[in-house]
């Protein structure tokens, strides 16, 4: 059984870390915008919206998708410790974080893996294959459909707990 003292502790921390990952996340995008976006604005400023500025900016905005699928999973997270900080400490937080997080880290994987490489081989920026075997971005595309299916599976039990509490 979770005292009293464990659950105040367990909103305490979970305030801070919300801080620290709005913080982060503050940064992250910021930081995001003036690296894919910085050089290519000041392109778009000095030589106009003609053809290899545009094409540039296309790049960086493939590129930029899989990380924007990164922020998002980390926006989840901070709302579920935002959650947490309120007292829901509860299955359908949890369950809902794990969904939604596991969906955002497995499909910026698979654009990462396998969309970004072709997008940019076919706007001539590329290495010169479709698809990026990348040990990284397959595991982290794995974790994230794990993480997915085990916030189902939780999901699935909290109702079936919740039958069971019915029926005595």
């Amino acid at each position: 059984m979770v005292g009293k003292s464990t659950v105040a502790d367990i909103r305490r921390r979970s305030a801070r870390l919300r801080q620290f990952v709005t913080c982060l996340l503050a940064a992250l995008w910021v930081l995001l915008m003036l690296e894919r976006f910085g050089a290519v604005a000041i392109q778009l400023s000095t030589h106009g919206f003609d053809g290899e500025p545009l094409r540039r900016l296309a790049d960086q905005l493939v590129a930029a998708c899989p990380e924007v699928f990164y922020l998002l999973s980390l926006w989840w997270i901070r709302q579920a410790l935002a959650a947490f900080a309120r007292g829901e400490l509860y299955t359908s937080t949890i369950t809902k974080m794990l969904g939604r997080v596991g969906a955002m880290l497995a499909a910026g994987a698979f654009i990462s893996v396998f969309l970004v490489p072709a997008a940019t081989y076919m706007l001539g920026f590329g290495p010169g294959y479709w698809v990026a075997f990348d040990v990284s971005g397959l595991v982290l595309g794995a974790v994230g459909l794990s993480l997915h299916i085990i916030g189902r599976v939780l999901q699935r039990a909290s109702e079936l707990q919740a039958e069971i509490d019915e029926i005595f």
